[in-house]
């Protein structure tokens, strides 16, 4: 009796540790689903505030680059790790008003570049509620 009930136990173990390793295998690609879904809600999010704001495709390719370039700044200062939260959002605050709003103004003209900064803004807005 006492070796059926350790076979039993044994089985059960077994099953158990098996189908828990599958359960961790099927979430690798569940996670990268979402983040391809997200990149191009973003690449649809950023041609409606272009549509919005009326951005011709010359216009497109310079602020396709001033976002590239504040992008860049804004993962080199999350990597930062001796800054503390606030001293980063300070940091990206200050950096989106004194070089990424101004080379928008210039691109765009101070009242398109301040369209598609609002299209931006709700758009991000209505993607993070939909989340």
């Amino acid at each position: 009796m006492k070796h059926l009930l350790t076979t039993l136990c044994a089985v059960f173990f077994t099953l158990t540790a098996a189908v828990a390793q599958e359960a961790s295998s099927d979430k690798k690609p569940a996670t990268e689903k979402p983040k391809a879904q997200s990149k191009d809600q973003k690449e649809a999010d950023l041609m409606e505030a272009f549509k919005i704001a009326g951005v011709t495709l010359a216009e497109q390719e310079k602020v396709r680059a001033i976002l590239a370039e504040s992008t860049v700044y804004s993962k080199t200062l999350k990597a930062d790790t001796s800054l503390s939260e606030d001293e980063m959002k300070a940091k990206l605050k200050e950096y989106s008003n004194t070089v990424k709003t101004p080379k928008l103004n210039e691109v765009l003209g101070k009242e398109r570049s301040k369209e598609f900064r609002d299209a931006q803004k709700t758009l991000k807005e209505a993607f993070m509620v939909k989340q």
